[in-house]
């Protein structure tokens, strides 16, 4: 079995923490600014015109820092699963799954946003045999303790699974 490196570990945290994040922290337009806007050059096509939208911004008074809490380990599984052993991990835990991106599952509890990753050890594997897979668990909340706890709850979860059969 191969180690992950630092570097590594530290990519896929990133990586997890800016996924989670997106999810958490909706992008907020700009509202119009002061400046002339040119005139639109008429095309010759048929075009239709719709009612530009400036949502305004959500005003916050102290936003909250988030506190973020990850974590790697190792099972030996068949790959296909990993995703069903994420989603049962989360949903167990008070979770609702939210989104499901390729090699990772996010979930919210309108407080809490957890994210479980996870990829094959090795470059040359079969989706339906055992092999090493890798996870990634990533909580983020603006309270430490609940990320904390989410993160070990879900982990937890994840690692007491078993199969009662095979691939």
């Amino acid at each position: 079995m191969r180690e992950m490196t630092r570097k590594t570990r530290l990519s896929l945290a990133f990586a997890s923490i800016a996924v989670a994040s997106a999810a958490v922290i909706p992008a907020v337009a700009t509202t119009a600014s002061a400046a002339p806007v040119a005139a639109p050059v008429p095309s010759p096509f048929k075009t239709r015109t719709y009612p530009t939208i400036n949502p305004k911004p959500i005003p916050t008074s102290n936003p909250a820092p988030l506190s973020a809490h990850w974590g790697y380990f190792t099972k030996n599984m068949c790959y296909k699963d990993a995703p069903g052993f994420a989603r049962t991990a989360l949903r167990g835990a008070g979770y609702k799954v939210v989104n499901n991106p390729p090699n990772a599952v996010l979930g919210s509890n309108g407080t809490t946003i957890v994210e479980v990753a996870f990829a094959p050890a090795q470059t040359s594997y079969n989706p339906r045999d055992f092999s090493t897979i890798h996870f990634n668990v990533t909580a983020i909340s603006s309270d430490g303790n609940n990320a904390e706890y989410a993160r070990n709850r879900v982990r937890e979860s994840i690692v007491k699974q078993t199969y009662l059969d095979y691939c």
